[in-house]
């Protein structure tokens, strides 16, 4: 029985990373994309969800949501290397969004190059190309994580 039948989380799930900012929304959106930017992920598209529900399906309820997806150059060249379908798995997507009730803005990034581990994506003589690219994957995102962190912060004392 798998994680999901279990009810549980697999483990990309549960490795995600998450963390608040005390600052408004439309300061957190382009802080958290030049976070990503100065640790050499480029850009691919800003998106705000609540905007295109709203505009496509009229629900104007949606708490503000943006995404933002980005994509490194390292990650994909390793990516393609292993196997070019899984250029389908990228880019990563990082979520920006406000929460009824409460003050801080989150930020969530669930991985996916441990998606395309945990899904069994990659040739299954791939395993150990698959783990060094979650792993430089982890390094590259702990670097952008710990200064979201950091100078989310420091923003909140100023």
């Amino acid at each position: 029985m798998s994680d999901a039948q279990r009810g549980s989380p697999a483990p990309t799930a549960d490795e995600a990373l998450h963390t608040t900012l005390d600052m408004p929304f439309d300061d957190a959106v382009p802080f958290v994309q030049i976070e990503h930017e100065l640790a050499d992920f480029e850009t691919v598209r800003v998106t705000r969800l609540d905007e295109m529900i709203e505009g496509m399906l009229g629900h104007d309820d949606v708490e503000r949501t943006a995404l933002i997806v980005v994509c490194h150059p390292e990650i994909a060249f390793d990516a393609i290397e292993i196997d070019p379908t899984l250029a389908g798995m990228l880019p990563c997507t990082t979520i920006v969004y406000e929460r009824e009730g409460d003050d801080l803005v989150h930020v969530h990034h669930t991985s996916a190059t441990k998606a395309i581990r945990d899904l069994g994506c990659a040739p299954a003589n791939a395993d150990g190309a698959v783990e060094d690219l979650v792993e430089k994957t982890g390094e590259l995102m702990t670097v952008v994580w710990e200064n979201i962190e950091e100078h989310g912060r420091e923003h909140a004392a100023e």
